[in-house]
């Protein structure tokens, strides 16, 4: 059913004042909200309202009328109510019920009008109410999502690696390899320099010190690695994995970033040993040579369970550092973390695949014996699988159990939350 003219105009000056209620609640909020982007937003928005009010109030002149001012009933309870909401999430669901009351406004008139112009007006302003909605949700998803990723608990951590793990397993396969073969050369200098330190300390006369001299240079290695955004093989049991237990990635995609990284590290440990041999024992210096080939025949003597058992504790340290550097924001905490864990592995004689692989390598060209079967057999299988073991299924998949239930509680106390503020918002404006 169509208006009358005077229907018409009073409908109008109902839109006109909205529109400028709408300016004055979003300036307010503008001081008030927290995020940065989110005040732009207002701003903007804002604007675009006092748009719509001038284009409003040259349409009722146009049809015979007034343009009339003052502050209406329900302008007032949403100023109470803005001044009630306590965070930006609670503004911008505000925000979106009054947008969406508004682009119901005005289909009804738009719809009813006798007028085309004006109908046509009204819906070209239906569409940007519907826009600023579809914009302030958008911001809510985003704020939400910063939140999560900044909650200092288990599930903030989870909700991070999230994240970063789908990022990860989408990069060009050049960039996994690439960063495969940086990583492993990087932690080859922490083994060189355990190996130096280890042998100014006098490894023949004084191992047990030497080898804690040596512990705590070796973190070196990795440090460089982080530094770099390289990784190693082992890094990924726990940022890649978790989108792909939770299902929303598929193992394909982990599979081959596994793959590739792993055989990135490989060559980047042959292709250091390759070049120390080029030039010599002396590349190195004198420090290293022993204790290297001391640690190379430890390393491929061992039974096979014993090496298996070393590499389970070996991935789990891994994968226990990647994720207190997720949790931590400071820089000097994120050093320490892997200081500790690597120092943890080091003075544990544990076996890391890319790590051992680089020490073999160099162990042999000061003299220890080394063939293919010896390090396929005695050190690349059980230490890959154990070190899969250890990052994945100890640590990785028990992080993942942690945060099944919290993820869940949270998510309904979430949606309890915002259905008692919608009721309460409508309440209060008698919708």
């Amino acid at each position: 059913m169509k208006y009358s003219k005077d229907k018409l105009l009073e409908r109008l000056q109902d839109d006109l004042y909205s529109e400028r209620a709408a300016i004055r609640i979003y300036w307010s909020q503008v001081d008030r909200v927290k995020d940065t982007d989110l005040a732009l937003l207002l701003r903007s928005i804002a604007s675009t309202e006092a748009h719509h009010a001038a284009l409003l109030a040259d349409r009722i002149k146009a049809l015979g009328g007034e343009p009339k001012t003052g502050m209406p009933y329900e302008e007032k309870e949403i100023m109470a109510l803005v001044g009630e909401m306590e965070t930006d999430e609670d503004l911008l669901r505000l925000n979106i019920i009054l947008e969406d009351m508004a682009v119901n406004s005005y289909r009804q008139d738009s719809v009813a009008s006798p007028d085309e112009d004006t109908a046509r007006l009204l819906e070209k302003i239906m569409v940007d109410e519907a826009e600023h909605s579809q914009r302030f949700l958008q911001a809510l998803f985003r704020i939400k999502e910063a939140g999560e990723r900044e909650e200092e608990d288990a599930l903030g951590v989870f909700t991070a690696a999230m994240e970063k793990g789908k990022k990860r397993l989408h990069r060009p396969w050049l960039e996994m390899l690439m960063s495969g073969v940086i990583g492993a050369i990087h932690v080859t200098f922490g083994a060189v320099a355990m190996a130096a330190a280890a042998g100014a300390v006098g490894w023949q006369n004084h191992q047990g010190t030497a080898l804690l001299v040596g512990a705590i240079f070796f973190p070196i290695g990795f440090v460089l690695l982080k530094l770099s955004q390289s990784e190693l093989f082992t890094e990924n049991f726990l940022i890649p994995v978790i989108p792909v237990i939770d299902g929303k990635e598929h193992p394909g995609f982990l599979a081959k970033l596994w793959g590739l990284t792993l055989l990135g590290n490989l060559v980047g440990a042959v292709l250091f040993a390759f070049m120390v041999y080029l030039g010599g024992k002396g590349v190195l210096g004198s420090l290293p040579g022993g204790f290297l080939v001391t640690l190379t025949q430890h390393k491929l003597s061992r039974p096979f369970v014993e090496t298996l058992m070393s590499a389970v504790f070996a991935g789990a340290i891994i994968t226990t550092m990647t994720w207190l550097v997720l949790a931590t924001r400071s820089d000097m905490a994120k050093l320490m973390a892997i200081w500790s864990c690597i120092f943890v592995m080091a003075v544990g004689s544990f076996t890391h695949v890319v790590v051992s692989t680089s020490e073999v390598l160099l162990g042999s060209i000061y003299g220890a014996r080394v063939t293919f079967d010896l390090w396929f057999s005695k050190l690349f299988i059980p230490a890959s699988l154990g070190n899969l073991l250890g990052g994945m299924f100890l640590i990785a998949l028990l992080h993942y159990l942690q945060v099944l239930h919290a993820r869940r509680e949270r998510s309904l106390y979430r949606k309890r939350r915002e259905a008692a503020l919608e009721k309460a918002i409508k309440e209060r404006l008698r919708l």
